[in-house]
């Protein structure tokens, strides 16, 4: 039997509808590509008002993309996330083409985003020194995209992510190569 889904999920096409509801009874809105109509951001937000919406977009740069459109239309919303790892060999780079348990996992995992409060400032985050490795180590245990660092400062204040807890991430990490300072 199907497990249902109360939010609306946001995805790029019809082939990630059709993956998603052989798994899910579930509804989608499809963005049909990076440029997004007004009327399909209005349709979205008016789902996140009354339903919720999780935006689960291709770990490309048009998915890229329409996230951070939607991210900026949007007050609070859920995300999930799946990796090129978890795209079957020698196809397409998304949605429709992820294994499975990728999706399942993916969505089950999804983590609430909201602009509603700054969690940390840019300064605490400079303390951290992100490097490419360091931002790998926090996408990884956050199960959020690989992101460059303006855009993962974005998604931090977004989940609600305290330097407390970034430097939680670090010192769990059993390699301690990574330099963290100490505060």
């Amino acid at each position: 039997m199907k497990q249902n889904i109360r939010e609306v999920i946001i995805v790029e096409g019809k082939t990630d509808t059709v993956k998603l509801k052989s798994l899910f009874n579930v509804d989608t809105i499809e963005t049909n590509g990076s440029h997004l109509k007004k009327q399909t951001i209005s349709l979205i937000q008016q789902a996140a008002l009354h339903r919720g919406v999780i935006l689960f977009l291709d770990p490309d740069g048009v998915g890229e993309a329409i996230r951070r459109k939607l991210e900026n239309s949007l007050v609070e919303f859920k995300q999930a996330f799946i990796r090129k790892t978890d795209v079957v060999k020698g196809r397409k780079i998304g949605v429709a083409e992820a294994n499975d348990l990728a999706i399942v996992n993916a969505l089950k995992s999804a983590i609430t985003f909201t602009k509603l409060a700054q969690s940390i400032d840019w300064n605490d985050y400079l303390f951290f020194d992100m490097n490419a490795m360091k931002r790998k180590i926090v996408t990884d245990y956050f199960k959020i995209s690989e992101s460059n660092n303006k855009q993962l400062f974005k998604r931090l204040n977004m989940m609600g992510i305290t330097p407390k807890m970034l430097k939680e991430v670090f010192i769990s990490c059993k390699d301690r190569q990574y330099g963290i300072r100490n505060s």
